[in-house]
């Protein structure tokens, strides 16, 4: 969560004009935006920092509530976070005109695995029910794909990779829509995850 003592200089970045400026400017006023936005935890001299920490990708959409606008031009950013022994992640940020740069926070749901006697996630696995729905500002191993305008996140829980967290964000109407979400809670050596939510069909 962004601290409300952030807000001011974050609106400051959001809502200044960028209009004919090269698209290097406005990368440089990501990384601006990135450091408040990040907050400690985000560290740019992190030793696994890739040699291109931000990537851009520039689109554009047609709204659905009018034929008559003009498609509307979105160029969305990801930028490197942190990274660790098996896990990396990213924060994202979008451009609009009509909103300026601002970040993007991602729908999660919130998750609370349940284990068959006293021994934790040692034991059997029962259920992994959903218990509400949260937001992150990061993303971990996380990848777009510019062809279907999709994020999508693959978390691991520990290195073995048999306990996991992955889920899949649509661009719609100008915004990043979670339409699924697996979980792989049960550390049994295997990878075997569960949905616990799925709108890909609608």
């Amino acid at each position: 969560m962004i601290r409300p003592l952030l807000w001011l200089p974050l609106a400051a970045l959001s809502l200044s004009p960028v209009a004919g400026k090269e698209k290097e400017a406005l990368t440089e006023r990501v990384a601006a935006l990135h450091k408040l936005a990040g907050g400690e935890w985000c560290n740019m001299d992190d030793e696994f920092m890739p040699d291109q920490p931000i990537a851009s990708w520039t689109f554009s959409y047609q709204p659905s509530w009018s034929d008559e606008v003009e498609p509307e031009e979105v160029t969305l950013f990801s930028v490197f976070c942190m990274a660790g022994a098996y896990n990396m992640s990213h924060a994202y940020y979008i451009y609009r005109k009509l909103d300026g740069l601002t970040p993007l926070a991602f729908a999660m749901p919130d998750v609370d695995p349940q284990y068959e006697g006293d021994s934790g996630i040692d034991g059997k696995l029962l259920s992994v029910p959903v218990v509400g729905m949260s937001t992150s500002l990061v993303l971990v191993n996380s990848d777009f794909d510019e062809e279907t305008r999709t994020i999508t996140s693959y978390s691991k829980w520990r290195g073995l990779g048999d306990a996991s967290s992955a889920g899949t964000w649509v661009f719609r109407e100008g915004e990043f829509v979670l339409v699924r979400y697996e979980v792989d809670a049960s550390y049994d050596g295997e990878f075997n995850p569960e949905t616990v939510l799925d709108y890909t069909g609608t």
